[in-house]
């Protein structure tokens, strides 16, 4: 009996101790409460401000770009076996975007991706597809450009606004094609992943701190291309070069 009396009593004084000590931490927690958030709050403001300085967003120095101009594919040797001679073409077009991203005020990369085409406008006697014929001369082209920022020693525009600047890409003809129609039968002729190169020179003017418009001059590069016929048959050899003049819109983050 009386160890149950001895029991109950033990466990009174715990009920109660524990009472005591959960009413305390309450009032600690209460008490301390906003003191705590102050505290943590101005130690995170250094770290948070160290953090933003020495780690910048990854998106720092990203751009894109759209653009279009036109084309002046070049005359050059056009043949198809033994038949062989000199295409010209007319003036075309160009249109095309490009993502890049600034590794120094001076440096960026840019990977661009874009579609060229011209209108054959004749092809020499002696060379294939003789008779009346319509067609064009296209590719579309994914090119990796290395770009050079003309500017002053602080990084601002050189001339005001107005910066120039020169690059050079190589990559490939993602596709490559002739289409022509004689006599009201179309020919088709094409391939893929080819090599490619451009040097290209141009000016941007600064619209604001995000904005800005460019124009610019290219050549383009490819060499004599094969181009297979999709109907099967003997393949067609083409020069593929020439100029383009271009003008379009940035947008830096």
């Amino acid at each position: 009996m009386k160890s149950t009396v001895r029991t109950s009593i033990k466990k009174n004084m715990k009920m109660k101790s524990d009472t005591a000590v959960a009413a305390t931490r309450c009032v600690v927690r209460k008490g301390l409460s906003l003191s705590a958030r102050r505290t943590a709050l101005l130690f995170s403001l250094p770290v948070i401000q160290m953090a933003s300085a020495d780690v910048p967003s990854w998106i720092d120095g990203l751009y894109v770009k759209g653009f279009g101009g036109l084309n002046f594919l070049q005359g050059g040797d056009l043949s198809r076996g033994a038949a062989a001679g000199d295409g010209s073409y007319d003036v075309g077009e160009l249109i095309g975007a490009a993502i890049g991203k600034e590794l120094t005020p001076n440096w960026a990369l840019e990977l661009e991706f874009s579609y060229r085409s011209a209108d054959i406008d004749s092809i020499s006697a002696g060379g294939p597809f003789e008779g009346n014929l319509d067609g064009d001369f296209a590719s579309t082209n994914l090119i990796l450009n290395g770009i050079y920022t003309f500017t002053k020693p602080d990084g601002t525009a050189l001339w005001g606004r107005l910066t120039p600047y020169a690059g050079v890409g190589i990559g490939f003809l993602q596709e490559a094609d002739i289409d022509v129609t004689i006599g009201g039968v179309e020919q088709e002729f094409d391939d893929n992943y080819l090599f490619a190169a451009q040097a290209l020179v141009g000016v941007s003017y600064e619209l604001s701190s995000s904005w800005s418009i460019f124009a610019e001059t290219r050549y383009n590069y490819a060499g004599s291309i094969e181009l297979e016929p999709t109907a099967g048959g003997t393949s067609v050899e083409a020069d593929y070069n020439g100029f383009s003049c271009l003008a379009g819109l940035r947008y830096q983050f």
